[in-house]
């Protein structure tokens, strides 16, 4: 079963281009590559809502706008990012990512809110971090595996 969560992606700045599959077509202008950002400018990273469900398949999510940039001259908005979501034992070392589940999220929020709430006296400050640190480690034990 395919649990849900939010994936957080650092996108790069060259993509494999979906037309041609990398070989070379006019989309691509024959360089089998799709740019997603100018030389120089910050990584994007975008913020990705899995579904949940029965199937262990792999799938495809098209996300507007988030694709290849178009040529200034032309006008076009730019494409769309295909992304392929395959289920695997460990992640890809070229993928950068991070699976938030809602509980994470909520314990999270949870701390969050508490610290906030008592930082008014550094001994305070020292008792939400030691607890903090915690609820993360068990966290990490029972969700992180």
């Amino acid at each position: 079963m395919r649990q849900g969560g939010v994936v957080e992606l650092e996108l790069p700045r060259h993509l494999v281009c979906a037309s041609c599959e990398g070989g070379g077509c006019d989309t691509c202008e024959r360089s089998g590559a799709v740019t997603l950002r100018e030389r120089g400018a910050q990584p994007d990273v975008i913020s990705v809502a899995l579904p949940g469900g029965v199937s262990d398949d792999c799938f495809v999510i098209r996300l507007p706008e988030r694709g290849g940039l178009a040529a200034p001259e032309s006008g076009l908005p730019r494409g769309y990012l295909l992304l392929r979501v395959e289920p695997s034992a460990e992640a890809d070392a070229s993928v950068s990512f991070a699976i938030r589940r809602p509980e994470i999220e909520a314990a999270r929020r949870a701390i969050s809110e508490r610290a906030t709430a008592l930082t008014s006296s550094p001994k305070r400050l020292v008792a939400v971090a030691a607890v903090a640190s915690v609820i993360l480690l068990t966290i990490w034990l029972l969700f992180g595996r």
